[in-house]
């Protein structure tokens, strides 16, 4: 059995089933909306064997939060008490003629921004991996030094830690979520981020080469650079492996990101247990990294093809069918 532990705020996000900014007719689709509960939820769709996904939260006790339970407690393993009188923080998700989307949050003083180490550390005892996101430090100070509480509790646990940068310039500026993330950074094993968002925040241009080496640097573990639709690099300190994606017509790429730190992760387990694939050696990680690459450019991709952030993500043997069905792609291994 492997644990995977993750916690963070989950809203109620309306989607919008029309063309246009908040505020104008239409219906929307109420769904969920959390990096946290997706990732978690979409590891556990991969189907793989023993592989137990935990998600911890707080959920007010309103229409938005008992949707939430009802729509996870059967996906995940949840952890998230209906908090009476508080209330759970609300996203609308609207779409642009020009295929870019908006998201307007309600999420201020939520059930989850209360959120403190207390609520996370039963739940790490005898966990394999902890998942982590830049979003869940924003949410207060409450959640920020729940966060570093548990990067210091997985390390003196010898705990891999899985750290997905996710910068929500709605929640904070590049100079105040800097730090933080230098400092989680360091703490992470696996290193997930987008090349785009690193330039934003760090405010320099690099290629996903050279931020895939910068950050590894930075963890000595595992760096990985996504490019969008052009694939991901990662970097082992040994391995440079880089996979150019797959190309699919894009409805809505929310959740895209978390379907791929999923599949990142439920590829390595695929081959064993996270700690033991930071112990390897440099070709049996390059191998394994490889593999899991591919299944995470396929989980990102599929995501995009459907409405909604989990609502596309495949089973290990969807993913692996289309990858096989793909045209062949250009991928590369270099010490």
């Amino acid at each position: 059995m492997a644990k995977i532990v993750t916690f963070g705020e989950t809203m109620g996000q309306y989607n919008a089933e029309f063309v246009g900014e908040y505020g104008a007719d239409g219906a929307y689709m109420l769904d969920c909306a959390g990096a946290e509960s997706n990732m978690a939820a979409d590891l556990r769709r991969l189907g793989l064997p023993g592989v137990e996904a935990v998600w911890v939260s707080r959920l007010g006790d309103d229409e938005a939060g008992n949707a939430i339970a009802s729509e996870l407690r059967e996906r995940l393993t949840m952890r998230a008490p209906l908090v009476p009188g508080a209330r759970t923080g609300l996203s609308y998700l609207n779409h642009r003629a020009d295929g870019q989307h908006v998201k307007t949050y309600f999420r201020a003083g939520s059930a989850a921004s209360r959120l403190r180490f207390t609520d996370v550390e039963p739940h790490l005892r005898g966990a394999d991996l902890l998942h982590v996101t830049g979003i869940t430090p924003a949410l207060s100070a409450d959640c920020r030094q729940a966060v570093f509480d548990a990067l210091a509790r997985a390390a003196a646990d010898k705990t891999p830690v899985s750290f997905d940068l996710n910068y929500r310039a709605q929640l904070w500026s590049p100079a105040e979520a800097r730090g933080v993330f230098e400092r989680m950074a360091r703490a992470s094993s696996i290193f997930k981020f987008g090349q785009d968002e690193a330039a934003l925040v760090w405010g320099c241009e690099l290629s996903a080469r050279e931020w895939a080496a910068r950050f590894q640097r930075v963890n000595d573990g595992v760096a990985v650079a996504t490019r969008g639709m052009d694939g991901a690099v990662a970097f082992d300190g040994d391995n440079f492996i880089e996979h150019p994606g797959y190309r699919v017509d894009v409805v809505d790429p929310v959740g895209a990101g978390d379907a791929f730190v999923a599949g990142l992760i439920g590829g390595i387990l695929e081959w064993g247990d996270v700690r033991s694939f930071l112990g390897a050696g440099p070709e049996r990680r390059a191998a394994v990294l490889s593999d899991a690459l591919r299944i995470a450019n396929a989980c990102g991709a599929l995501t995009c093809a459907r409405r909604g952030d989990t609502a596309a993500m495949p089973t290990m043997p969807e993913a692996r069918r289309f990858i096989a069905d793909a045209p062949d792609a250009e991928e590369g291994a270099a010490g």
